[in-house]
Protein backbone atom coordinates (compact mmCIF):
# COMPACT_ATOMS: atom_id res chain seq x y z
CA UNK A 1 0.00 0.00 0.00
CA UNK A 2 1.57 3.23 -0.78
CA UNK A 3 0.73 7.12 -1.44
CA UNK A 4 1.81 8.96 -4.35
CA UNK A 5 1.73 12.95 -4.31
CA UNK A 6 3.85 15.83 -6.33
CA UNK A 7 6.19 18.13 -5.49
CA UNK A 8 7.75 21.27 -6.70
CA UNK A 9 11.53 20.42 -8.39
CA UNK A 10 11.60 24.38 -9.63
CA UNK A 11 8.19 25.87 -8.58
CA UNK A 12 6.36 26.91 -11.53
CA UNK A 13 8.58 25.05 -13.66
CA UNK A 14 9.40 21.65 -12.92
CA UNK A 15 7.43 19.13 -10.72
CA UNK A 16 8.33 15.68 -9.69
CA UNK A 17 6.17 13.00 -8.23
CA UNK A 18 7.06 11.01 -5.02
CA UNK A 19 5.78 7.26 -3.75
CA UNK A 20 5.63 6.25 -0.17
CA UNK A 21 4.82 3.12 1.59
CA UNK A 22 1.82 3.85 3.98
CA UNK A 23 3.06 0.40 6.16
CA UNK A 24 6.74 1.34 6.33
CA UNK A 25 6.54 5.26 6.21
CA UNK A 26 9.07 5.78 4.21
CA UNK A 27 10.01 6.94 0.84
CA UNK A 28 10.18 4.40 -1.97
CA UNK A 29 10.87 5.87 -4.93
CA UNK A 30 10.91 9.35 -6.72
CA UNK A 31 10.44 10.55 -10.44
CA UNK A 32 11.07 14.23 -11.97
CA UNK A 33 7.79 14.21 -13.19
CA UNK A 34 3.96 14.21 -13.01
CA UNK A 35 3.28 13.18 -16.43
CA UNK A 36 0.69 11.10 -17.43
CA UNK A 37 3.74 9.07 -19.64
CA UNK A 38 6.09 9.24 -17.15
CA UNK A 39 4.23 8.51 -14.22
CA UNK A 40 2.74 5.11 -15.84
CA UNK A 41 5.84 3.64 -16.91
CA UNK A 42 7.41 4.30 -13.74
CA UNK A 43 4.17 2.77 -11.58
CA UNK A 44 4.25 -0.41 -13.98
CA UNK A 45 8.14 -1.16 -12.36
CA UNK A 46 5.54 -1.75 -9.21
CA UNK A 47 3.35 -4.47 -10.18
CA UNK A 48 2.88 -5.54 -6.36
CA UNK A 49 0.89 -1.90 -5.31
CA UNK A 50 -2.21 -3.31 -3.95
CA UNK A 51 -3.21 0.42 -3.02
CA UNK A 52 -2.83 3.78 -3.94
CA UNK A 53 -3.64 6.94 -2.34
CA UNK A 54 -3.90 9.66 -3.97
CA UNK A 55 -5.18 13.07 -4.48
CA UNK A 56 -7.73 14.43 -7.00
CA UNK A 57 -5.65 14.37 -9.96
CA UNK A 58 -7.18 13.16 -13.26
CA UNK A 59 -3.44 12.34 -14.37
CA UNK A 60 -2.73 10.16 -11.73
CA UNK A 61 -5.96 9.02 -11.57
CA UNK A 62 -5.48 7.53 -15.39
CA UNK A 63 -1.68 6.76 -14.65
CA UNK A 64 -2.81 4.43 -11.74
CA UNK A 65 -5.67 3.03 -13.93
CA UNK A 66 -3.73 1.89 -16.87
CA UNK A 67 -0.45 0.89 -14.98
CA UNK A 68 -1.95 -0.98 -12.23
CA UNK A 69 -5.64 -1.88 -13.23
CA UNK A 70 -5.92 -4.67 -10.43
CA UNK A 71 -4.59 -1.62 -8.03
CA UNK A 72 -7.53 0.34 -5.20
CA UNK A 73 -7.44 3.61 -5.42
CA UNK A 74 -8.45 5.95 -2.69
CA UNK A 75 -8.66 9.55 -3.23
CA UNK A 76 -7.61 11.74 0.07
CA UNK A 77 -9.68 13.07 2.26
CA UNK A 78 -8.32 16.72 3.33
CA UNK A 79 -8.30 17.39 -0.84
CA UNK A 80 -11.65 16.62 -1.19
CA UNK A 81 -12.75 18.88 2.27
CA UNK A 82 -10.22 21.65 0.66
CA UNK A 83 -12.06 21.35 -2.55
CA UNK A 84 -15.45 21.61 -1.56
CA UNK A 85 -14.94 24.66 1.09
CA UNK A 86 -13.05 26.58 -1.90
CA UNK A 87 -15.84 26.16 -4.16
CA UNK A 88 -18.40 27.35 -1.50
CA UNK A 89 -16.15 30.26 -0.12
CA UNK A 90 -16.48 31.18 -4.24
CA UNK A 91 -20.16 31.09 -4.12
CA UNK A 92 -20.48 32.99 -0.57
CA UNK A 93 -18.14 35.85 -1.70
CA UNK A 94 -20.32 36.54 -5.00
CA UNK A 95 -23.55 36.58 -2.36
CA UNK A 96 -22.98 37.52 0.76
CA UNK A 97 -21.31 41.17 1.63
CA UNK A 98 -17.93 41.24 3.50
CA UNK A 99 -20.42 42.64 6.80
CA UNK A 100 -23.32 40.92 7.34
CA UNK A 101 -26.09 43.12 8.59
CA UNK A 102 -28.90 40.90 11.08
CA UNK A 103 -30.99 42.23 13.60
CA UNK A 104 -28.87 43.65 17.06
CA UNK A 105 -29.28 41.05 20.11
CA UNK A 106 -27.21 42.97 21.87
CA UNK A 107 -29.42 44.24 24.63
CA UNK A 108 -27.10 47.92 25.17
CA UNK A 109 -27.07 48.23 21.27
CA UNK A 110 -31.00 47.44 20.32
CA UNK A 111 -31.97 50.28 23.40
CA UNK A 112 -29.95 52.55 22.11
CA UNK A 113 -31.65 52.22 18.15
CA UNK A 114 -28.79 53.19 15.95
CA UNK A 115 -27.08 49.91 16.01
CA UNK A 116 -23.32 50.67 15.21
CA UNK A 117 -22.40 54.57 15.22
CA UNK A 118 -21.54 54.64 11.55
CA UNK A 119 -21.98 57.67 9.46
CA UNK A 120 -23.11 55.77 6.56
CA UNK A 121 -26.31 55.67 3.95
CA UNK A 122 -25.17 52.39 2.18
CA UNK A 123 -27.49 53.19 -0.42
CA UNK A 124 -26.07 56.64 -0.88
CA UNK A 125 -22.55 55.27 -0.70
CA UNK A 126 -23.57 52.34 -3.50
CA UNK A 127 -24.13 55.13 -6.08
CA UNK A 128 -20.97 56.93 -5.64
CA UNK A 129 -18.22 56.54 -8.46
CA UNK A 130 -14.47 55.35 -7.65
CA UNK A 131 -13.84 59.66 -8.32
CA UNK A 132 -16.31 60.64 -5.31
CA UNK A 133 -14.46 58.32 -3.21
CA UNK A 134 -11.45 58.92 -4.16
CA UNK A 135 -12.58 63.26 -3.29
CA UNK A 136 -14.10 61.99 0.27
CA UNK A 137 -10.93 60.00 1.45
CA UNK A 138 -9.00 62.68 1.15
CA UNK A 139 -11.95 65.09 2.52
CA UNK A 140 -12.14 62.86 5.52
CA UNK A 141 -8.20 62.46 5.98
CA UNK A 142 -7.99 66.22 5.86
CA UNK A 143 -10.44 66.35 8.56
CA UNK A 144 -7.56 63.75 11.19
CA UNK A 145 -9.70 60.71 10.47
CA UNK A 146 -7.59 57.19 10.28
CA UNK A 147 -7.68 54.47 7.52
CA UNK A 148 -9.83 52.21 10.00
CA UNK A 149 -12.69 55.21 10.51
CA UNK A 150 -12.64 56.23 6.77
CA UNK A 151 -13.48 52.67 5.33
CA UNK A 152 -15.83 52.28 7.97
CA UNK A 153 -17.57 55.51 7.24
CA UNK A 154 -17.40 55.05 3.73
CA UNK A 155 -18.09 51.37 4.38
CA UNK A 156 -15.22 50.99 1.91
CA UNK A 157 -12.93 47.50 2.01
CA UNK A 158 -9.30 48.15 2.73
CA UNK A 159 -8.01 46.86 -0.14
CA UNK A 160 -10.08 49.47 -2.12
CA UNK A 161 -8.87 52.25 0.11
CA UNK A 162 -4.95 51.04 -0.40
CA UNK A 163 -5.28 51.26 -4.26
CA UNK A 164 -7.15 54.86 -4.11
CA UNK A 165 -4.71 56.18 -1.81
CA UNK A 166 -0.97 55.06 -3.21
CA UNK A 167 -2.37 55.76 -6.84
CA UNK A 168 -1.62 59.21 -8.54
CA UNK A 169 -3.94 62.23 -9.32
CA UNK A 170 -3.04 60.56 -13.32
CA UNK A 171 -3.68 56.67 -12.28
CA UNK A 172 -7.00 58.02 -10.47
CA UNK A 173 -7.93 59.58 -13.33
CA UNK A 174 -7.29 56.52 -15.80
CA UNK A 175 -9.14 54.55 -13.35
CA UNK A 176 -12.15 56.76 -13.31
CA UNK A 177 -12.62 57.55 -16.76
CA UNK A 178 -12.73 55.26 -20.15
CA UNK A 179 -10.61 56.40 -23.26
CA UNK A 180 -14.23 57.56 -24.98
CA UNK A 181 -14.71 59.81 -22.21
CA UNK A 182 -11.03 61.25 -22.23
CA UNK A 183 -11.20 61.32 -26.16
CA UNK A 184 -14.68 63.28 -25.71
CA UNK A 185 -13.20 65.48 -23.24
CA UNK A 186 -10.12 66.65 -25.12
CA UNK A 187 -12.40 66.99 -28.21
CA UNK A 188 -14.81 69.09 -26.17
CA UNK A 189 -11.60 71.35 -24.95
CA UNK A 190 -10.43 71.47 -28.47
CA UNK A 191 -13.85 73.01 -29.56
CA UNK A 192 -14.43 75.15 -26.58
CA UNK A 193 -10.67 77.49 -27.43
CA UNK A 194 -12.28 78.31 -30.51
CA UNK A 195 -15.91 79.24 -29.07
CA UNK A 196 -13.66 80.99 -26.74
CA UNK A 197 -11.78 83.04 -29.28
CA UNK A 198 -14.83 83.48 -31.94
CA UNK A 199 -16.34 85.07 -28.51
CA UNK A 200 -13.03 87.18 -27.91
CA UNK A 201 -13.07 88.80 -31.25
CA UNK A 202 -17.09 89.58 -30.66
CA UNK A 203 -16.46 91.56 -28.00
CA UNK A 204 -14.25 93.32 -29.79
CA UNK A 205 -16.69 94.68 -32.02
CA UNK A 206 -16.23 91.94 -35.33
CA UNK A 207 -18.94 90.73 -37.10
CA UNK A 208 -19.91 87.50 -37.56
CA UNK A 209 -18.65 87.41 -41.02
CA UNK A 210 -15.39 88.89 -40.09
CA UNK A 211 -14.99 86.43 -37.29
CA UNK A 212 -16.35 84.07 -39.73
CA UNK A 213 -13.47 84.80 -42.52
CA UNK A 214 -10.75 85.06 -39.91
CA UNK A 215 -10.89 81.96 -38.05
CA UNK A 216 -11.88 79.98 -41.60
CA UNK A 217 -15.75 78.98 -40.01
CA UNK A 218 -19.07 79.22 -41.36
CA UNK A 219 -20.95 81.80 -40.78
CA UNK A 220 -23.76 79.53 -38.77
CA UNK A 221 -21.13 77.99 -37.09
CA UNK A 222 -19.80 81.60 -35.49
CA UNK A 223 -23.88 81.89 -34.78
CA UNK A 224 -24.09 78.97 -32.96
CA UNK A 225 -20.64 79.41 -31.25
CA UNK A 226 -21.38 82.65 -30.25
CA UNK A 227 -24.84 81.68 -28.56
CA UNK A 228 -25.07 81.46 -24.87
CA UNK A 229 -26.62 78.05 -24.80
CA UNK A 230 -23.95 76.32 -26.92
CA UNK A 231 -23.50 73.30 -25.74
CA UNK A 232 -20.33 71.66 -27.02
CA UNK A 233 -20.31 68.22 -26.29
CA UNK A 234 -21.72 66.32 -29.46
CA UNK A 235 -25.73 65.49 -30.05
CA UNK A 236 -25.16 61.73 -30.46
CA UNK A 237 -22.82 61.34 -27.14
CA UNK A 238 -24.42 59.47 -24.07
CA UNK A 239 -27.24 58.48 -26.14
CA UNK A 240 -26.99 54.01 -25.87
CA UNK A 241 -27.54 52.51 -28.51
CA UNK A 242 -30.33 49.69 -28.61
CA UNK A 243 -28.49 46.54 -27.37
CA UNK A 244 -28.59 43.42 -25.34
CA UNK A 245 -29.20 45.52 -22.58
CA UNK A 246 -31.42 47.74 -23.68
CA UNK A 247 -34.77 45.81 -22.56
CA UNK A 248 -33.27 45.44 -18.88
CA UNK A 249 -32.22 49.27 -18.32
CA UNK A 250 -35.48 49.92 -16.26
CA UNK A 251 -35.08 47.49 -14.16
CA UNK A 252 -31.37 48.06 -13.64
CA UNK A 253 -31.96 51.83 -12.76
CA UNK A 254 -34.25 50.79 -10.25
CA UNK A 255 -32.57 48.13 -8.67
CA UNK A 256 -29.24 50.58 -8.31
CA UNK A 257 -31.39 53.48 -6.30
CA UNK A 258 -32.65 50.82 -3.82
CA UNK A 259 -28.71 50.44 -3.42
CA UNK A 260 -28.56 46.44 -4.80
CA UNK A 261 -24.68 45.69 -5.52
CA UNK A 262 -23.70 44.84 -9.18
CA UNK A 263 -23.52 41.46 -8.97
CA UNK A 264 -26.90 40.79 -7.37
CA UNK A 265 -28.48 42.64 -10.47
CA UNK A 266 -26.35 41.09 -13.06
CA UNK A 267 -27.53 37.70 -11.84
CA UNK A 268 -31.42 38.63 -11.32
CA UNK A 269 -31.17 40.18 -15.14
CA UNK A 270 -29.14 36.73 -16.44
CA UNK A 271 -31.50 34.70 -14.98
CA UNK A 272 -34.27 36.67 -17.01
CA UNK A 273 -32.20 36.19 -20.21
CA UNK A 274 -29.67 39.11 -20.79
CA UNK A 275 -26.55 37.61 -22.71
CA UNK A 276 -24.53 40.38 -22.75
CA UNK A 277 -21.10 40.71 -21.47
CA UNK A 278 -19.96 41.43 -18.10
CA UNK A 279 -18.08 44.20 -19.22
CA UNK A 280 -20.92 45.64 -21.29
CA UNK A 281 -23.29 45.99 -17.39
CA UNK A 282 -20.36 47.27 -15.36
CA UNK A 283 -19.73 50.24 -18.02
CA UNK A 284 -23.66 50.80 -18.06
CA UNK A 285 -23.73 50.95 -14.07
CA UNK A 286 -20.61 53.45 -14.37
CA UNK A 287 -22.18 55.61 -17.04
CA UNK A 288 -25.20 55.53 -14.64
CA UNK A 289 -23.69 56.89 -11.92
CA UNK A 290 -22.49 59.66 -13.56
CA UNK A 291 -25.48 60.76 -14.80
CA UNK A 292 -26.56 60.00 -11.10
CA UNK A 293 -24.10 62.49 -9.88
CA UNK A 294 -24.33 65.18 -12.29
CA UNK A 295 -27.89 65.13 -11.85
CA UNK A 296 -27.92 65.71 -8.31
CA UNK A 297 -25.57 68.36 -8.49
CA UNK A 298 -27.54 69.98 -10.79
CA UNK A 299 -30.29 69.84 -8.42
CA UNK A 300 -28.90 70.81 -5.03
CA UNK A 301 -26.47 73.14 -6.89
CA UNK A 302 -23.45 71.43 -5.00
CA UNK A 303 -20.74 70.52 -7.21
CA UNK A 304 -18.62 67.68 -4.96
CA UNK A 305 -19.28 64.40 -3.49
CA UNK A 306 -23.10 63.51 -1.79
CA UNK A 307 -22.81 64.44 1.61
CA UNK A 308 -23.36 61.58 3.32
CA UNK A 309 -25.90 61.51 6.30
CA UNK A 310 -25.78 59.73 10.03
CA UNK A 311 -28.89 57.24 9.92
CA UNK A 312 -29.20 53.92 11.16
CA UNK A 313 -28.16 51.08 9.29
CA UNK A 314 -30.90 49.10 7.73
CA UNK A 315 -31.38 45.83 8.31
CA UNK A 316 -30.87 43.83 5.23
CA UNK A 317 -33.93 41.76 4.90
CA UNK A 318 -33.35 38.44 2.09
CA UNK A 319 -35.55 36.12 -0.09
CA UNK A 320 -34.43 33.60 -2.39
CA UNK A 321 -35.48 33.61 -6.12
CA UNK A 322 -36.98 31.11 -8.50
CA UNK A 323 -33.03 29.98 -9.11
CA UNK A 324 -31.92 30.39 -5.41
CA UNK A 325 -30.02 33.37 -5.65
CA UNK A 326 -29.79 35.78 -2.61
CA UNK A 327 -31.37 38.80 -3.34
CA UNK A 328 -30.93 42.03 -0.86
CA UNK A 329 -33.53 44.45 -0.04
CA UNK A 330 -33.46 47.05 2.61
CA UNK A 331 -35.80 48.10 5.24
CA UNK A 332 -35.42 50.36 8.28
CA UNK A 333 -35.86 48.15 11.32
CA UNK A 334 -34.00 49.93 14.20
CA UNK A 335 -30.69 48.72 15.44
CA UNK A 336 -28.49 46.02 13.51
CA UNK A 337 -25.39 44.65 14.34
CA UNK A 338 -22.45 43.37 12.02
CA UNK A 339 -21.11 40.02 10.96
CA UNK A 340 -17.62 39.69 9.25
CA UNK A 341 -18.33 37.49 6.38
CA UNK A 342 -14.84 35.57 7.04
CA UNK A 343 -16.52 34.84 10.75
CA UNK A 344 -18.82 32.84 8.67
CA UNK A 345 -15.86 31.06 6.78
CA UNK A 346 -14.82 29.39 10.23
CA UNK A 347 -18.34 27.67 10.27
CA UNK A 348 -17.46 25.37 6.86
CA UNK A 349 -14.03 24.53 8.90
CA UNK A 350 -15.45 23.73 12.78
CA UNK A 351 -18.29 23.25 14.70
CA UNK A 352 -20.49 26.66 15.89
CA UNK A 353 -19.35 25.74 19.74
CA UNK A 354 -15.72 26.19 18.42
CA UNK A 355 -16.12 29.91 16.53
CA UNK A 356 -16.26 32.15 19.90
CA UNK A 357 -17.07 35.02 17.54
CA UNK A 358 -20.35 34.26 16.57
CA UNK A 359 -23.03 33.51 19.17
CA UNK A 360 -25.71 31.18 18.73
CA UNK A 361 -28.62 33.48 18.13
CA UNK A 362 -25.91 35.16 15.63
CA UNK A 363 -25.84 32.00 13.90
CA UNK A 364 -29.70 31.54 14.14
CA UNK A 365 -30.33 35.12 12.48
CA UNK A 366 -28.18 34.12 9.87
CA UNK A 367 -29.71 31.57 8.84
CA UNK A 368 -32.76 33.07 9.01
CA UNK A 369 -31.99 36.33 6.77
CA UNK A 370 -29.60 34.30 4.51
CA UNK A 371 -31.57 30.87 3.57
CA UNK A 372 -28.88 29.73 1.02
CA UNK A 373 -26.00 29.79 3.40
CA UNK A 374 -28.19 27.61 5.59
CA UNK A 375 -28.16 25.39 2.56
CA UNK A 376 -24.36 25.50 1.68
CA UNK A 377 -23.41 25.30 5.54
CA UNK A 378 -25.51 21.75 5.79
CA UNK A 379 -24.37 20.41 2.70
CA UNK A 380 -20.54 20.67 3.52
CA UNK A 381 -21.26 19.23 6.74
CA UNK A 382 -23.15 16.45 5.19
CA UNK A 383 -20.70 15.39 3.66
CA UNK A 384 -17.76 15.54 6.32
CA UNK A 385 -20.79 13.13 8.19
CA UNK A 386 -20.21 10.64 5.51
CA UNK A 387 -16.44 10.22 6.58
CA UNK A 388 -17.24 10.21 10.00
CA UNK A 389 -19.65 7.12 9.99
CA UNK A 390 -18.05 6.03 7.23
CA UNK A 391 -21.18 5.17 4.73
CA UNK A 392 -20.01 5.21 1.37
CA UNK A 393 -24.01 4.33 0.28
CA UNK A 394 -24.86 8.06 1.64
CA UNK A 395 -22.40 9.82 -1.13
CA UNK A 396 -24.73 9.46 -3.59
CA UNK A 397 -28.04 10.60 -1.55
CA UNK A 398 -25.46 13.42 -1.23
CA UNK A 399 -25.02 14.53 -4.61
CA UNK A 400 -28.41 14.12 -5.47
CA UNK A 401 -29.34 17.10 -2.83
CA UNK A 402 -26.05 18.81 -3.95
CA UNK A 403 -27.93 19.02 -7.21
CA UNK A 404 -31.49 19.59 -6.50
CA UNK A 405 -29.70 23.50 -5.15
CA UNK A 406 -28.78 24.74 -8.38
CA UNK A 407 -25.78 26.15 -7.20
CA UNK A 408 -23.08 25.98 -9.89
CA UNK A 409 -19.91 25.92 -7.45
CA UNK A 410 -21.61 22.74 -5.80
CA UNK A 411 -22.25 21.26 -9.24
CA UNK A 412 -18.87 21.67 -10.65
CA UNK A 413 -17.45 19.72 -6.99
CA UNK A 414 -20.52 17.12 -7.62
CA UNK A 415 -19.39 16.15 -10.96
CA UNK A 416 -15.63 15.92 -10.19
CA UNK A 417 -16.85 13.42 -7.40
CA UNK A 418 -19.04 11.23 -10.11
CA UNK A 419 -15.75 11.41 -12.38
CA UNK A 420 -13.92 9.57 -9.55
CA UNK A 421 -16.65 7.99 -7.89
CA UNK A 422 -14.98 4.77 -6.22
CA UNK A 423 -11.67 6.28 -5.42
CA UNK A 424 -13.96 8.52 -3.29
CA UNK A 425 -16.05 5.93 -1.77
CA UNK A 426 -13.04 3.95 -1.14
CA UNK A 427 -11.48 6.96 0.67
CA UNK A 428 -14.88 7.07 3.05
CA UNK A 429 -14.45 2.99 3.80
CA UNK A 430 -10.90 3.22 4.16
CA UNK A 431 -8.89 4.34 7.06
CA UNK A 432 -5.41 5.83 4.31
CA UNK A 433 -5.14 9.31 3.14
CA UNK A 434 -2.14 11.37 1.41
CA UNK A 435 -1.48 12.77 4.76
CA UNK A 436 1.94 11.14 5.10
CA UNK A 437 3.09 12.25 1.72
CA UNK A 438 2.77 15.82 2.94
CA UNK A 439 5.44 15.29 5.63
CA UNK A 440 7.34 13.86 3.47
CA UNK A 441 7.47 16.32 0.65
CA UNK A 442 8.32 18.86 3.65
CA UNK A 443 11.69 16.42 4.03
CA UNK A 444 12.15 16.46 0.58
CA UNK A 445 12.12 20.27 0.29
CA UNK A 446 14.12 20.81 3.24
CA UNK A 447 17.42 18.75 1.63
CA UNK A 448 16.47 20.74 -1.55
CA UNK A 449 17.15 23.84 -0.02
CA UNK A 450 20.46 22.82 1.90
CA UNK A 451 21.62 21.70 -1.45
CA UNK A 452 20.47 24.70 -3.27
CA UNK A 453 22.49 25.41 -6.24
CA UNK A 454 25.03 22.29 -6.28
CA UNK A 455 23.12 19.28 -7.06
CA UNK A 456 20.36 17.74 -9.76
CA UNK A 457 17.61 15.65 -9.16
CA UNK A 458 19.44 12.60 -9.07
CA UNK A 459 21.83 13.67 -6.57
CA UNK A 460 18.43 14.82 -4.50
CA UNK A 461 16.88 11.46 -5.00
CA UNK A 462 19.94 9.70 -4.16
CA UNK A 463 19.77 11.99 -0.30
CA UNK A 464 16.31 11.40 0.53
CA UNK A 465 16.65 7.76 -0.19
CA UNK A 466 19.42 7.27 1.81
CA UNK A 467 18.36 9.34 4.97
CA UNK A 468 14.76 7.19 4.63
CA UNK A 469 17.31 3.62 4.57
CA UNK A 470 18.98 4.81 7.96
CA UNK A 471 15.66 5.88 9.48
CA UNK A 472 14.47 3.59 12.09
Amino acid sequence: MVCIDDFAIKKRETYGTVMIDIESRKIIDMIPSREYEDVKVWLKTYPNIELVSRDGSATYRKAITDALPNAIQASDRFHLFKNLTDYVKEYLKKELGVRIKIPAFNKAVAESGSGENININVKEHRLLGLKEKYTRIEELSASGSNKSSICKTLGMDVRTYDKLVSASPEEIEAKTSTKRERNHEEKVKQKMEIVNEARGLKSQGLSERKISKQLGLARGTVSKYLDEKFNPSHAAYDERKTGKLTQFENEINSMLKQGIIGTIIEKTIRDKGYSGSSHNFRRYIADWKRKWKRDSDSVTGNIGVLEVKSVNISAVETNTNNNGAIEANTKETGAVEVIERKNLFKLLYKPPDKVKCITEQQLDSVFEHYPNFLKVYASVWDFKHIFEVNDPDMLDTWLENAKILHIPELESFANGINLDIAAVKNAIELPYSNGLAEGKINKIKVIKRIMFGRCSFFLLKIKTLLLEKFKR
